[in-house]
């Protein structure tokens, strides 16, 4: 009883801790490096307490918001390229600030990326969305964009200036014009890099990103491309090609040999595996798409399994609801080819993330 008593007192204190400290390394502190590692073990944190107390976090750690749901690009390892959406939605304005005030009132240390299965700057709106985020907040929630990079214009980069997002990450996946156009189908390579350099030299003072999705079209240009950008001072994100929740068709004639995925990254999660027994996905992560519904997984790009709806419930509502508590527990108990999303997940099988 006495260590039942303990632990719980000294989990308590940790967490409150862990949150401050999260919340002064994201109001003081801009450097990627150091606040995304923060982030990191605050969330992992988290996770590790599942198998302890078999619940999760009361809020989730990273929220997804797609505020618009189409795309300039056909890039060719996205399942959007051969399963766009049959009409374009945008989230009404409405729904957005209630999302976004729900989240102010439960957690000031949930990362908002406006983001999924989309490219964020098709929405014109989507700077003044940042900035709303930014007043409401008092400046204490931090937000992310992934983007193609296509779309800025002196213009656009005056809006992320003046908005105060914290983290961009612009999708590259090549060193070569010529791979690029390979994998990356609709977009301008020397464009984009421009756009980069544009953005690293203007008043942008926030993180500033390249990502690479290592597959088998560009694996050669790996390293030639995280040397480059290592010198221009930008870091690097590196991923590895997904079959997307079985979504992505010709996945096998993209993908890359287990070998030539880092053995410590996939020792990593085999041991994440083994001790949490659930994907981060399921413990940290809400993915809330234009119209409201829920998705389980950012890679779920049929719509497999929806989870709720921000209209008519709350985040907090279905986070900690039976259809998610009941996933989690599948995942825990080994389960995890029974729920329709994850049954074919590639990365989890294969012991990366």
């Amino acid at each position: 009883m006495l260590n039942k008593r303990l632990l719980k007192t000294f989990m308590s204190v940790s967490r409150y801790l862990s949150e401050n400290l999260y919340i002064v390394f994201n109001e003081k502190i801009n450097n990627y490096i150091i606040s995304a590692r923060f982030r990191w073990i605050l969330f992992f944190k988290r996770e590790l307490e599942y198998p302890i107390k078999k619940k999760p976090h009361p809020f989730p750690s990273i929220i997804q918001i797609q505020t618009i749901n189409t795309c300039n690009a056909s890039c060719k390892m996205c399942p959007y390229a051969t399963n766009p959406p049959k009409e374009t939605k945008r989230m009404s304005d409405e729904l957005f600030e209630k999302i976004i005030k729900e989240i102010i009132k439960e957690s000031k240390s949930t990362f908002i990326f406006l983001y999924l299965q989309n490219e964020p700057l098709m929405d014109n709106d989507i700077f003044k969305k940042i900035k709303l985020i930014k007043r409401l907040s008092e400046e204490t929630i931090s937000t992310g964009l992934f983007t193609n990079g296509s779309l800025f214009t002196d213009k656009k980069i005056k809006e992320l200036i003046s908005s105060g997002n914290n983290v961009l990450i612009v999708s590259l996946d090549a060193f070569t014009q010529k791979t690029f156009n390979k994998i990356r189908k609709g977009l301008n390579f020397n464009h984009i890099v421009a756009n980069v350099n544009k953005i690293k030299n203007s008043k942008y003072s926030k993180t500033l990103a390249v990502e690479f999705t290592v597959q088998k079209d560009n694996i050669k240009e790996f390293k030639q491309f995280i040397r480059f950008w290592k010198k221009q001072h930008v870091p690097v994100v590196v991923n590895y090609i997904s079959n997307r929740s079985g979504d992505l068709k010709d996945f096998d004639e993209m993908s890359i040999p287990l070998p030539n995925i880092p053995f410590f990254r996939r020792w990593g999660v085999k041991v994440y595996k083994k001790i949490i027994k659930c994907c981060p996905a399921v413990l940290s992560t809400f993915n809330i798409l234009s119209n409201g519904d829920v998705i389980l997984c950012c890679n779920d790009y049929s719509k497999k399994l929806i989870l709720g709806n921000v209209n008519t419930s709350s985040i907090k509502e279905i986070w900690n609801g039976p259809k998610y508590q009941k996933i989690r527990e599948m995942f825990y108990n080994g389960e995890y080819r029974k729920i329709p999303t994850c049954r074919y997940c590639y990365n989890w099988k294969n012991n990366f993330l």
